[in-house]
């Protein structure tokens, strides 16, 4: 039996498929919303690496996601598919294989627009420093990462906001995104920022660290199909990281 979460969404293995398939129209909406503004932009960048320019790269993901709007991609899903990145990575490459080909002659059956509200991809693509190593899979898993950490920062601040804790998020969050270690000289400078003790400091941390390691993995939880993937799949996004 499922567990209700925030926002009285199903916490369920794939949480995000399981909101999407939800017949509540709310909430299948929200989560499909949640889906698009979280992963629009590592799918941008997957279709921009293999060829496509901005504009067809937009209407081809315009389209796909469209797909998953109409939940055409989820009607016959259950939860044992694995990891959603490894779905939609999956999912997009064969949706481009007929994309060129069938685009053409195919009517524009969804006319909503489904950039994020504020997103410029074009511009952020232009601004990256891409190698020839960088494969189209191997982007996509890197920007899906920076989506994650990004939506864990998120909670993780909006948490802190709600204990009246905020300023100790806003000044440990540059540790957090450097590796979670303080560097020589930041302990007395942090610390004097905060009016603090430089072990008061370093407890804050230890707790800053332990809540961000719990919204980690109850945000890749919500993507995997078992607790069990968990590790494996943070152990893959790191590796990721550190391949940079």
């Amino acid at each position: 039996m499922s567990e209700k979460g925030e926002g009285n969404f199903p916490k369920t293995r794939w949480t995000l498929i399981a909101r999407a398939k939800d017949p509540d129209a709310t909430i299948s909406r929200r989560a499909l919303d949640e889906l698009c503004t979280q992963y629009y932009y590592p799918l941008y960048c997957y279709i921009r690496r293999r060829g496509f320019g901005h504009h067809d790269a937009e209407d081809a993901l315009q389209e796909f996601l469209g797909k998953l709007l109409r939940l055409r991609a989820f009607e016959a899903m259950d939860d044992r598919r694995g990891r959603l990145r490894s779905f939609l990575g999956t999912a997009v490459r064969r949706f481009l294989v007929n994309w060129h080909r069938d685009h053409r002659h195919r009517e524009d059956e969804l006319s909503l627009d489904l950039v994020p509200p504020g997103e410029d991809p074009e511009r952020r693509f232009r601004g990256e420093r891409f190698i020839d190593s960088d494969t189209p899979e191997r982007i996509f898993d890197r920007k899906w990462g920076h989506a994650l950490l990004a939506s864990v920062l998120s909670r993780l601040g909006k948490n802190y906001a709600a204990r009246g804790r905020l300023a100790v998020f806003d000044v440990l969050r540059p540790v957090i995104v450097a590796g979670g270690s303080l560097q020589s000289g930041d302990s007395a400078r942090l610390a004097g920022t905060l009016g603090m003790s430089e072990g008061a400091l370093r407890a804050a941390l230890f707790r800053l660290l332990g809540e961000y390691r719990d919204i980690l993995r109850d945000e890749v939880l919500h993507t995997v199909d078992s607790a069990a993937e968990v590790e494996e799949e943070i152990s893959h996004l790191l590796a990721v990281f550190r391949s940079d």
